[in-house]
């Protein structure tokens, strides 16, 4: 005996088949939503630190130029300065300016006269607080290494950045 499909299921199955692939969508199918999403939120906020050489030509010892770039309007901006021992510089040159608003698309750039006392490295800060708009208080610190008498190390220096293991193609992990 042989049986018969009903034809109500072959109707209905490619009907249901259809719908289910409308339904199921692939989520790269699917059109973003307003603002993509970020994974970490970016702070409002650009502090850059920059070494600049000493220029013998128009008597200028060796300078750190602080830019500061604002992509909101921020109030309260204040910054300080933080040398270490063997460093010195003219931190009112910085902690002068307290207080301060910083437009959106406003660019500000300082710099300080750094004198160092004896070779080495050493680690300068600018550490930044501002108030947002809707109130909140951030703080925020940039920093660089200072080198002053010696060389830098040899090869890549990660700073502190993610490492991964690297192995030659030839050579397998055990």
């Amino acid at each position: 005996m042989m049986r018969r499909t009903p034809r109500f299921l072959v109707v209905a199955l490619p009907v249901v088949f259809v719908a289910a692939a409308f339904w199921l969508r692939p989520a790269f199918l699917l059109a973003p939503s307003g603002q993509p999403a970020t994974i970490e939120p970016t702070l409002p906020l650009i502090v850059d630190l920059r070494a600049l050489p000493a220029d013998p030509a128009r008597g200028e010892p060796p300078r750190l130029e602080a830019i500061l770039d604002a992509s909101s309007d921020l109030q309260d901006v204040s910054f300080s300065l933080v040398l270490p021992d063997g460093v010195s510089g003219a931190r009112g040159a910085l902690s002068g300016e307290r207080a301060n608003p910083l437009r959106a698309g406003e660019r500000r750039a300082y710099v300080v006269p750094i004198q160092v006392l004896r070779p080495g490295e050493f680690p300068i800060r600018l550490q930044v607080s501002f108030r947002l708009p809707d109130g909140r208080v951030l703080h925020t610190q940039q920093g660089i290494l200072w080198r002053s008498g010696v060389k830098p190390p040899q090869g890549r220096h990660h700073a502190g950045a993610y490492e991964w293991m690297g192995v030659p193609v030839g050579e397998p992990l055990p």
